[in-house]
């Protein structure tokens, strides 16, 4: 039998009826699409059902504790009994800076975060943003990367939601297909202007109808994602704007660019001195 586990959205999962436990799930989409506040509805689900969560942000964790309180999401109890352990990107993520430099991850760091999810019993994970794991350098390895990488997460036994920013460049959107392709989940969020938001399933394993069509969502106060109503589609457009702010999503999209041939592999690139090594082991509990 084919054991799922609820996402935290209550109209996907009535769909659905969640996403595959052990597994991955992609949401893809722009800046202030509702990517990160996808990955918070995820995190507060685990909450919920017991389970322990471990949640990598490129956002301030005292801020994600914030923004997901405003939601709803009982995030300051489940931190303070480390149901929910939050960990900083360290200020790799969240600049057109460090996406353009194309930082990656070394390897070391995957070993410390499998040492976390080990000793703290972690259930299910949240990258946001996925990128400084699987933006490989020579685009040639891009391939065998993600593919380690997914079944690298699979051999830990964990559910885990990643976001990814719109891709622009080639080398971007080559990712971004590697990655749906190998996940088993795709989500894409969208929006104008704050206005006319979607949800769009574009691939949930195993289900062959009813996935393409966008389905219109709002971001309400206090809930987070809902279905967009036919009431809230007659709102004045400054209402609406109202009750949609960013949630933690510093970037809009991305974009890597290949080295040349016989160029150095991100991870033997010298590292920028204003940047520090990324310290897993700092775990945030307050």
């Amino acid at each position: 039998m084919i054991n799922k586990i609820g996402l935290g959205v209550s109209f996907f999962d009535t769909r659905f009826g969640g996403v595959y436990r052990g597994r991955q799930v992609l949401c893809i989409g722009r800046n202030g699409s509702g990517k990160s506040l996808l990955s918070y509805h995820f995190a507060n689900q685990g909450i919920v059902d017991d389970d322990k969560v471990l949640l990598l942000s490129g956002s301030l964790a005292k801020d994600v504790v914030i923004l997901g309180e405003s939601y709803g999401m009982n995030f300051a109890a489940a931190v303070r009994t480390e149901q929910l352990i939050l960990l900083e990107y360290a200020g790799l993520l969240g600049s057109e800076e460090a996406i353009s430099s194309n930082i990656m991850l070394p390897p070391e760091v995957f070993v410390e975060l499998q040492g976390i999810i080990e000793a703290h019993s972690i259930s299910r994970v949240v990258l946001d943003s996925v990128l400084p794991w699987v933006a490989i350098q020579p685009l040639t390895r891009l391939n065998e990367h993600i593919y380690s990488f997914i079944h690298a997460l699979d051999r830990l036994g964990v559910t885990t939601l990643m976001t990814l920013p719109k891709p622009l460049s080639n080398a971007s959107f080559a990712l971004k297909k590697q990655m749906e392709d190998i996940v088993p989940v795709v989500v894409t969020m969208d929006h104008q202007n704050g206005l006319n938001r979607t949800m769009r399933v574009s691939k949930y394993l195993g289900e062959a109808h009813g996935i393409v069509q966008p389905i219109p969502i709002m971001i309400a106060p206090g809930k987070g994602l809902v279905l967009e109503t036919e009431q809230s589609r007659g709102r004045d457009s400054q209402d609406q704007g109202i009750v949609v702010p960013n949630v933690g999503e510093g970037q809009s999209s991305f974009s890597f660019v290949p080295p040349k041939e016989g160029g150095v592999p991100s991870s033997a690139a010298p590292k920028k001195e204003t940047k520090g090594p990324i310290r897993f082991s700092d775990v945030i509990r307050s």
